[in-house]
């Protein structure tokens, strides 16, 4: 078999190992393993054995001479328990390509199920579990191996009797208002036959532990109904949080239009939050709809649904034992719900539908008698459905492994909103002929998203994965795009109208150019866009054109710079003048501050760009959403002097 090695890392997350051993012939690398439980405990992704990926990303093909020994060899570590906790491979997921007349052999990593995670090595779960990031592979964190493991069980995480809480921690007039409206419902139900505490029981409030007799209420009925101090008292991290945010305009503008929050002058519980926030979401709604005073008309529109289908997915399969809370913004082109905890079923999954696997069922039950809320795994195509009816860009749902937490971004603007149609002819005038559909949703989803990606191609269209892989390849041959994190998780920006050229002493660091194209300012007609506007709490004047990473064309590079980027090793305090000199008057992603100052970006963020942001010294972009995929990093106000000095 032949394989197109390139096109293949362009979809999944891969990584090339030399697997040459000392004799060169061919022998399984000890990192080989923890790349294996990297892949598995995260996305999953693609090995290459006989493979070198140079420094500069290039993929140089050496082949496995003695490929037979490699691969007895994978598949007698794969089947020894004290070297790998669970072998996820089989026969197909092991192939021989050969390429020019070389052997490489390709594993293909699925991600592990919830059962089987934390996927680990040399029988230590502890220090031998790993995850992915863009840097590689890495430690799992204690916390995160942790809730690995509690996932990993079938008992319900919402199922837990709380010791030394009673029914005064719970609020009444939450009780009353929940009753109602589940009356409102079924009108005849037996749950509302009994009293609070009975109608709790049923639904997985309250419980009965039967092999001690011992009964409480439950993490769920506390989520549902309790008291905010009862419910800070169990889940110290507890976090509710809406908020209208404004359009991108003049400075000054206010940080949101409307806020709930946790902040004592309310219950703090979900059911208050869901009844306070609903109403919200449908007001930010542009399609027409009457509400009656049970919150659930039966007349209203399937995207009011879907709102309400997003907003009980974010509370019900949340983790609340993680720190980051359930954020939910109305933004002015569409909404976001944020929550904590990783997906338990593969996000293809979710997106088909057909299967449901909360992680708090009894919340989930709660919100089914009061008229909201999916239980066979038909909420996810629900939204789909409901976003295609109105021709508006897909719903985005996204997986945050590094802050264990899941994005769904449901964007209220078509698939070539007009502005972006003129910015793409502006810029690419008269060469769009030559592209089909797809790649004209590509380049408009790089101007509304700050990047494209195969898998978000994939959902906005019907096309192959290998096609659309084909096509972003064109699209940076033909200078439409740019790509991103090439080594890992591919990503594709638009080409900038002006390329990089950076001077040092007045002569150009790349090829000159007198192309009246280039002359143009480099800075981007910026379109509405729901992931470059309101995701956060910056100001209209951090999304100005003039503060963009643009402003760094044509620019000498900062003495600083120039001093450090050459070398290996560099004085802390000299590496900080040269970010906070690299960052003055303009945002900067961490990729381009790696790739100017000849570092790895993990490094930066960690070691000098987290700790620059906790002193005042640097701002971000999107400071509510530190992950944000457009993150970017601007030098304060004050600090111009100390980013000169050495």
């Amino acid at each position: 078999m032949t394989l197109d090695i390139e096109a293949l890392r362009e979809g999944w997350d891969f990584e090339a190992k030399l697997a040459a051993g000392q004799d060169g012939k061919g022998q399984l690398p000890k990192s080989l393993w923890e790349t294996y439980s990297a892949m598995a405990n995260t996305h999953g992704g693609v090995i290459a054995l006989g493979v070198r990926e140079e420094a500069d990303g290039r993929l140089v093909v050496h082949g496995l001479k003695a490929v037979d020994k490699v691969e007895r060899d994978l598949w007698n570590i794969l089947a020894n328990p004290e070297k790998v906790s669970c072998n996820l491979l089989d026969r197909e997921a092991v192939e021989r390509h050969e390429i020019s007349g070389k052997t490489v052999l390709v594993l293909h990593i699925p991600r592990a199920n919830r059962r089987q995670r934390p996927v680990f090595i040399n029988n230590n779960p502890l220090r031998g579990s790993y995850v992915r990031s863009h840097e590689g592979d890495r430690h799992a964190s204690e916390e995160t191996i942790r809730r690995m493991l509690s996932d990993a069980g079938d008992w319900p995480r919402d199922g837990e009797i709380l010791e030394h809480f009673r029914l005064n921690d719970l609020e009444a007039e939450s009780l009353a208002a929940y009753r109602n409206l589940f009356r409102s419902n079924y009108p005849n139900h037996p749950f509302l036959a009994g009293s609070d505490q009975e109608m709790l029981r049923q639904l997985g409030g309250w419980a009965t532990d039967r092999a001690t007799d011992r009964e409480g209420i439950t993490l769920a009925g506390l989520l549902m109904f309790g008291r905010q101090r009862s419910i800070l008292d169990r889940l110290p991290h507890f976090q509710l949080d809406y908020r209208h945010l404004p359009p991108a305009a003049t400075s000054g503008a206010p940080r949101w239009l409307d806020r709930v929050t946790v902040d004592g002058t309310w219950p703090g519980n979900l059911f208050e939050f869901f009844r306070k926030v609903i109403p919200k979401l449908r007001d930010g709604l542009a399609v027409p709809f009457q509400m009656g005073p049970n919150l659930f008309r039966r007349d209203e529109s399937p995207q009011h649904e879907a709102l309400r289908e997003a907003m009980v997915n974010a509370l019900i399969h949340a983790d609340y034992q993680g720190r980051g809370g359930i954020r939910v913004f109305r933004l002015a082109q569409g909404f976001e719900f944020h929550n904590p905890g990783l997906l338990r079923l593969p996000a293809e999954q979710v997106r088909l539908g057909g299967k449901s696997d909360c992680r708090n069922p009894s919340l989930q039950q709660m919100f089914q008698m009061v008229g909201a809320g999916e239980k066979a795994g038909s909420g996810f195509p629900k939204i789909l459905q409901a976003w295609r009816e109105q021709h508006w860009r897909a719903p985005a749902l996204e997986e945050n492994t590094e802050e264990e937490e899941v994005c769904l971004r449901l964007p209220t603007i078509s698939l070539f909103p007009p502005e972006v149609t003129e910015e793409m002819e502006r810029r690419f005038a008269g060469r769009l002929t030559r592209l089909d559909e797809t790649g004209r949703l590509a380049i408009a989803t790089a101007i509304l998203e700050g990047r494209v990606t195969n898998e978000r191609l994939q959902e906005l269209t019907e096309t192959h994965p290998r096609d659309i892989t084909f096509l972003l390849k064109r699209l940076v041959a033909e200078h439409f795009l740019v790509g991103n994190d090439k080594r890992r998780w591919s990503s594709y920006s638009l080409a900038p109208e002006t390329p990089p050229n950076f001077q040092h002493n007045g002569v150009s660091s790349q090829h000159k150019t007198t192309s009246s194209q280039h002359k143009e300012s480099g800075s981007q007609h910026k379109a509405p866009s729901l992931y470059h506007n309101n995701t956060g709490s910056q100001q209209g004047d951090e999304l100005n054109a003039q503060t963009t990473t643009s402003g760094l064309s044509g620019k000498s590079l900062p003495a600083i710079v120039v001093e450090i980027r050459g070398q290996k090793r560099s004085i802390p305090a000299k590496m900080v003048a040269a970010i906070l000199a690299l960052c003055q008057d303009r945002y900067v992603t961490a990729q381009e501050l790696a790739e100017i100052l000849q570092r790895g970006m993990e490094t930066l963020k960690n070691h000098y760009i987290s700790d620059l942001i906790r002193q005042g010294k640097l701002k971000q972009r999107f400071p509510e959403q530190p992950t944000h995929p457009g993150q970017a990093y601007c030098a304060m106000t004050g600090d111009k002097d100390e980013a000169e000095k050495s």
